[in-house]
């Protein structure tokens, strides 16, 4: 009996834990939307190429949000990482990849 719980124990931990590792994101849920939908539903944008167009869309620049912080340490600092959101003339998304500060 001792032996069944512990193993049921054990799997519910590393489903847990396993759980927790996977990506907070998936690129199919940005591209094909635009970047109002996107703000709408994730927030606002911590980068942005371009300012935002009279209509109130993000059109052929890249904007992002950022996945991990920038560390700084005594041998220096880390670069942050953004989850970049490329938008087309139209203003929708069209591509969506890791990647860094432009100008660092």
């Amino acid at each position: 009996m001792k032996r069944y719980l512990f193993g049921i124990l054990t799997a519910a931990f590393l489903l847990l834990f396993l759980a927790g590792c996977t990506a907070d994101y998936v690129p199919d849920d940005y591209i094909g939307k635009t970047s109002a939908e996107i703000i709408s539903e994730y927030g606002v944008f911590d980068y942005t190429g371009m300012p935002v167009s009279s209509d109130g869309l993000y059109r052929n620049c890249q904007c992002g949000y950022t996945i991990i912080e920038s560390q700084k340490s005594f041998l220096g600092s880390s670069s942050e990482v953004l989850l970049l959101i490329t938008f087309d003339a139209n203003g929708v998304a069209i591509a969506c990849e890791e990647g860094y500060r432009p100008g660092g």
